[in-house]
């Protein structure tokens, strides 16, 4: 097996040409590569040059006003595409479609398809429908869980595979509930037989996606839970890495933790939103836990998964949100020490309950708080990075580092035979996510490959160093 982009699936020569554009979240990535298998079944083929295309597709994002208007922008050039090639068809679809479907379809006369996150599996007859007119189809829909569906995955090193569609948690500033519907777990042995599928395709590894993946099989009698799905994918040969997001607080229990400490492959990464320190803010958003609930989450992570690394969402300027609430969120960022944080201004949605509510927080102070979490944040980013200075980790080689020299032999069979003249620079990722650069002598290794580099640099977005390990010579020159 090769270690470039798994082949595609032979298209007759005359077969339409389309091209997607994927706004958000890594659940849309995931979206748009099971939207690619079912046009290609069809007999379409994916194309960069979206002005040559029969078929465009927008693939959107609802979690912010601005990736919503950034779909009205490319819709807006995309139409006057169309005034020149009137055989074009432009499809909306995502999250954004899900919420307001029948108001881009008045907005954008151009659109000719307009279908729900929950309606991809009914794509193949949307088209035809479309053939005979404007179709707006947003309807909720039980999911399809009796087959693998087809995709046509990106990349050739790490695969998504979703393992649960939807949220029933209901915080009270988020979209998702509304755009993806009610939380559905996929059975398990759908789960493996996708993430066996991708291992037979080269990949080396898997991330497991869901609104709340630690809520996975709660609702499903007689199905694993979280932690014994994590422990049966950690039994696959041929798999090197699981991870997985997003997890939920209240849903961060001894059985998804012991699963993290007890597997080979399951990586010691684990991305906890808090969204707040505060109390009643948490109380507001309706997340279920108290700060001090969050941060015990936070300890039995540190305690069972010794040198984990543990990353984060926050949310400032909610509404309501005072300067004393706001220290309380500085509180939990300096007592949590996360190595690095997803931080937000918060964004009203329509439609959600904090839209609503009194206080809105004004944008400079919005603005304001954001800066000073940032600040913070930056700082214990880089004491724990530096902190990892001499210590050898394990990674997985993703590709040659851009403007270094490829080496002749990366990724032929007789790579142990052949060296490169000089070290050369290779990126890739640690267990804990850390992305690293390393400089790389002697055989050189392929992607997929895991490889022990010593850190010989902790900077804030990236960590360096070298490998082998002992390669005490380039270390005045590490990245």
């Amino acid at each position: 097996m090769g270690f470039g982009r798994p082949a595609r699936k032979e298209v007759p020569v005359s077969s339409k040409r389309f091209s997607i554009f994927t706004y958000g979240c890594q659940m849309n990535r995931y979206d748009t590569e099971t939207i690619t298998g079912h046009l290609e079944q069809e007999g379409y083929e994916r194309s960069e040059d979206f002005e040559r295309s029969d078929l465009i597709l927008l693939n959107t994002c609802s979690i912010r006003d601005k990736a919503e208007q950034k779909v009205f922008s490319q819709l807006g050039r995309l139409s006057r595409l169309k005034k020149v090639n009137p055989a074009l068809k432009i499809a909306v679809c995502g999250c954004f479609a899900t919420r307001e479907g029948e108001g881009i379809a008045k907005r954008q006369p151009a659109v000719d398809l307009i279908f729900g996150t929950q309606n991809i599996s009914e794509l193949p007859r949307l088209l035809g429908r479309m053939a005979k007119g404007r179709v707006v189809d947003v309807a909720p829909v039980e999911p399809d869980f009796t087959e693998v569906a087809p995709i046509q995955r990106e990349g050739a090193l790490s695969a998504w595979v979703s393992i649960a569609r939807g949220c029933d948690n209901f915080c009270t500033f988020c979209v998702v509930p509304y755009t993806r519907g009610p939380e559905w777990s996929k059975p398990s042995a759908l789960i493996v037989e996708e993430v066996e599928k991708a291992v037979a395709e080269g990949f080396k590894e898997v991330t497991l996606l869901g609104q709340n993946v630690n809520s996975y099989g709660r609702k499903t009698p007689g199905e694993l839970s979280f932690g014994g799905l994590l422990r049966r994918l950690d039994r696959l040969e041929g798999l090197r890495r699981v991870r997985f997001m997003t997890s939920h607080p209240k849903d961060c229990d001894e059985d998804m933790v012991g699963a993290m400490s007890g597997g080979s492959k399951v990586c010691e990464h684990l991305h906890l939103p808090f969204q707040s320190g505060s109390d009643e803010v948490l109380r507001r958003m309706d997340r279920g836990y108290t700060a001090e609930e969050y941060l015990s989450k936070v300890g039995l992570f540190r305690q069972r998964v010794p040198g984990g690394v543990l990353t984060s969402d926050v949310i400032v300027g909610f509404p309501g949100e005072t300067d004393r609430d706001f220290e309380e969120t500085l509180g939990v960022l300096h007592q949590a020490r996360f190595d690095s944080i997803f931080m937000f201004k918060y964004s009203p949605r329509p439609g959600t309950p904090a839209f609503s509510m009194k206080d809105q927080v004004p944008e400079e102070a919005q603005a304001e708080r954001f800066e000073k979490a940032l600040r913070l944040q930056r700082q214990v980013t880089e004491e724990l990075h530096l902190a990892l200075v001499g210590q050898v980790l394990e990674v997985m080689v993703e590709k040659p580092m851009e403007g270094a020299p490829a080496p002749a032999c990366l990724g032929c069979p007789a790579a142990s035979e052949r060296r490169p003249a000089a070290p050369v620079g290779f990126t890739g990722r640690t267990r804990g996510n850390h992305r690293v650069q390393f400089l790389a002598s002697g055989p050189a290794p392929r992607p997929g490959d895991l490889v022990d580099v010593r850190i010989l640099r902790g900077g804030l977005h990236a960590l360096g160093g070298v490998w082998p390990p002992d390669s005490a010579a380039m270390e005045e020159s590490a990245p």
